[in-house]
């Protein structure tokens, strides 16, 4: 006897629209490389045959893709679309609005930034070009001067975690680190550099020291423990900063 048929979902069906189907064949061809960054994409007539769609269903798609900052559109007799490269700021946007819809303290997301860093410093620690990467950052921190301008620290600093996270060989990490900086960008800027101007204290500056040898030496432990005690005393004094801030506050702040 034949079992009977469970019954149906009742959710209803998402049809794609012709536009995010053009746009996800597209986005496809440029996430694989079969378009490389900054080729030209065929003519508006071309991709309208190639796909069978309408123009305003190609150009919906083209929007898409702008959104997502997969092409860039130039419109004119001369005009057309080209492959680019998407950036962290795409990412951060979305979970800006998520973090900004939930509430999310600035206090919490200094946090997180906080437990991140030491893994890339322990993974730092692992890879054969430790000590080559080591003497590189220790050369970015140098460029610290007392007196300079705080968009010149800031800079520096930003210089300084970007290598840091693109020298520990995990991108996902890499990724996550840059995508939480961009959403406290203002925020970082503004908070880093207050009052006792610890970006030139030569304490903090011994203690990147520190770090720095134990990476070169190989010691990945050592070096993320005391990063994670001196980030620690850091982000301690952010929350006191931020006291109940929340991530909606900042965006209003520096609107």
């Amino acid at each position: 006897m034949t079992a009977p048929m469970p019954p149906l979902s009742t959710d209803p069906v998402h049809v794609p629209k012709t536009a995010e189907v053009v746009a996800q064949a597209i986005r496809n061809q440029i996430v694989r490389g079969d378009i490389a960054e900054g080729a030209a994409l065929p003519s508006e007539a071309e991709l309208m045959v190639h796909f069978g769609v309408s123009r305003p269903s190609l150009r919906e798609a083209f929007r898409i893709l702008e959104s997502e900052k997969l092409i860039t559109v130039r419109r004119g007799s001369r005009g057309g679309a080209r492959a680019t490269r998407p950036d962290v700021s795409v990412a951060a946007r979305y979970l800006g609005l998520l973090m900004q819809f939930d509430g999310v303290l600035l206090s919490d997301v200094f946090e997180a930034r906080a437990m991140i860093e030491p893994l890339a410093l322990r993974l730092l620690a692992r890879r054969d070009n430790r000590q080559e990467a080591a003497a590189e950052l220790l050369e970015i921190i140098d460029e610290l001067a007392p007196g300079a301008d705080a968009r010149h620290r800031v800079e520096i600093w930003t210089r300084f975690y970007s290598h840091l996270f693109s020298s520990c060989g995990n991108k996902t990490l890499e990724l996550l680190y840059g995508t939480l900086t961009e959403v406290v960008r203002s925020e970082l800027a503004d908070s880093m550099f207050q009052e006792d101007d610890a970006a030139i204290n030569p304490n903090w500056k011994k203690t990147i020291i520190k770090a720095m040898g134990f990476v070169a030496e190989g010691k990945g432990d050592e070096a993320a423990n005391y990063w994670m005690k001196q980030m620690l005393l850091i982000e301690a004094r952010v929350q006191e900063a931020h006291q109940r801030r929340t991530l909606i506050d900042a965006t209003v702040a520096f609107a």
